[in-house]
């Protein structure tokens, strides 16, 4: 746990180093410059009250009294412009505080307090801006934030989020510090700077409320590199045991195996209510996402260019819209969303986080390729990517590879992709098989195979990156499509496994250099060894007999000019 939450308040940092703090950047340096020594610490003290309890407890706050987040953002943008408006105008609080309304007056003298230590303004001005910044979405965030969508708040999620509420604080308090000693250093102009600060704090509240800090994340977007934590193996293996404390682990799906449905959706747009039944014969991506996560935006020009592009062939985008903030339930505001970003394609509302649990997602974004029979072909968590799943895209679709593709290899053909052994990354095991991670266990497997999918019998021992045999009898069967086989292993001392294909012997014209005459590959080094040499690509039964202490990492797969490389 400890180490979660020190991962939580480092991913925090991040964020606060991402454009993410763009749209509330005018806004911290405009609080600098109210004066009031302790000022700075109550808004960070605000800031982090705020948000924590925001995002673990407004969804429950919405449901139990009726209050529409959009209200409370409002309220939030009020303030900020009330703010921006008694810099400008320092008599501007007694004026107002006889002639408008309650709200004001509470402003107004929020505002007046920081005559003194600016502690209590300061306070507000954190609480505001909890309500209004959306941070970029990560696997610790989404956590969160699914545990919260779906009432499950326990106390390691409470010291999570505030956690991660202290790592976005800490830049944001420099920030802060910066219109102060801007103030301080330049003194003789001191007013003007906070008029000036003031005019900029009133257009940011203007912008966040016309949803104009979007925009400047999306054009901003593709300048700023894409940082996280989420591949660190600790962390992953942390948020599953916070997700296990609430008994909310699914098995994820596989590729190869079936997609699951959309299930719990809200309402759609763009389209009426799909399912995968009805999507049978066309093959679709989908795309979990949500409209204020930096990430998705990022990813964004090339769904919409794919979905232009091979929408006449039979190819349909699915976005899963699954709110992130409280907010994001607003069906106006994702549909308001969708105009400005341009986005056609159909969109289903997952509001109660039905599909996102359906799929054992955790990402914003994660994309889910699947083929005219309903069988996902391809997943990807994050950015990047967009090479490969395009080619994928048409390669479904029965096109040929894009020219870039060419350029940088062989025609893209389908064909199993990587598979990892290692629970870290492992997507290809069939459902009945559960993992145990790092002990030794008995595995016995009899079912059907599916496409890309590897199996295990007998002892093995599961680590993060790799699976160890434990007796001389275990044994690991693969269901293939490609023309080459490769398998990345190692052992203690030099081991020989057999290798059976189709439940037989390799025949000699089959068999790759590493192959002896009795279909055996001899373990001395660890390295990657050529198992298959097929004449031309097609499916296959992949058997390996291994002995004890033989660790085998990941297949990777390729054609006859291929030279395959691990990621």
């Amino acid at each position: 746990m400890f180490l979660l939450l020190l991962f939580a308040i480092i991913a925090g940092i991040i964020t606060s180093l991402s454009p993410c703090i763009l749209p509330v950047l005018p806004l911290l340096l405009a609080a600098g410059t109210g004066p009031g020594r302790y000022r700075p610490y109550a808004i960070i003290i605000g800031l982090i009250v705020s948000f924590s309890f925001f995002t673990l407890f407004l969804t429950s706050i919405i449901h139990a009294f009726g209050i529409s987040p959009n209200t409370l953002r409002f309220v939030a943008i009020i303030f900020f412009v009330l703010f921006g408006l008694t810099l400008l105008f320092p008599r501007f609080e007694l004026l107002f505080t006889k002639l408008v309304s309650p709200l004001v007056q509470f402003g107004s003298r929020a505002q007046l307090s920081t005559q003194g230590t600016g502690f209590i303004s300061g306070l507000f001005f954190g609480v505001a801006l909890g309500l209004v910044w959306a941070p970029c979405a990560g696997p610790i965030l989404a956590a969160i934030t699914t545990l919260a969508a779906t009432g499950e708040v326990t106390g390691q999620a409470i010291a999570v989020t505030v956690a991660y509420s202290i790592g976005t604080a800490l830049p944001m308090f420099f920030i802060i510090q910066g219109g102060v000693w801007l103030v301080g250093t330049i003194s003789p102009y001191s007013q003007w700077i906070r008029k000036i600060f003031g005019l900029f704090l009133i257009c940011s509240a203007l912008a966040i409320a016309l949803h104009v800090d979007m925009l400047v994340q999306q054009l901003t977007a593709n300048y700023f590199p894409s940082v996280g934590v989420e591949d660190i193996p600790i962390v992953q293996k942390e948020l599953e045991a916070l997700k296990n404390e609430v008994g909310m682990t699914t098995q994820a799906p596989i590729i190869g195996g079936k997609a699951p449905d959309f299930v719990g959706i809200h309402t759609w747009i763009n389209s009426a209510p799909l399912t995968m039944h009805e999507l049978k014969g066309k093959v679709v991506l989908v795309d979990f996402w949500t409209y204020s996560c930096i990430n998705c935006i990022r990813t964004l020009p090339y769904l919409k260019s794919w979905y232009n592009d091979y929408k006449d062939l039979g190819f349909v985008i699915v976005g899963v819209h699954t709110p992130e903030f409280a907010f994001e339930h607003q069906v106006k505001n994702v549909e308001d969303a969708a105009k400005r970003l341009g986005i056609t394609y159909p969109i289903a509302i997952d509001n109660e986080y039905a599909t996102w649990r359906n799929y054992a997602n955790q990402y914003w974004p994660a994309h889910y390729l699947i083929d005219q029979q309903g069988i996902i072909r391809e997943i990807h968590f994050g950015e990047g990517h967009y090479q490969h799943t395009e080619n994928m895209i048409r390669s479904l679709l029965g096109l040929a590879a894009t020219k870039e593709e060419e350029k940088k290899g062989p025609l893209f053909t389908l064909q199993t992709p990587e598979i990892y052994l290692g629970y870290q990354r492992a997507r290809n095991y069939p459902w009945s098989i559960t993992l145990q991670h790092d002990v030794a266990k008995k595995y016995a497997f009899s079912g059907h195979l599916d496409e890309d999918q590897v199996s295990l019998n007998g002892m093995w021992r599961v680590s993060a990156e790799a699976i160890t045999s434990q007796d001389k009898s275990a044994q690991l069967q693969l269901n293939f499509h490609a023309q080459r086989v490769y398998v990345v292993m190692t052992a203690q001392e030099p081991a020989k496994i057999t290798v059976l294909l189709d439940g037989k012997g390799v025949p000699a014209s089959y068999r790759a250099k590493d192959m002896d005459e009795q279909s055996q590959i001899t373990v001395r080094e660890s390295k990657m060894y050529a198992l298959i040499n097929l004449e031309e690509p097609g499916r296959h039964l992949l058997t390996l007999e291994v002995p004890a202490e033989v660790s085998l990492y990941a297949f990777t797969f390729g054609a006859i000019n291929d030279e395959p490389q691990l990621k």
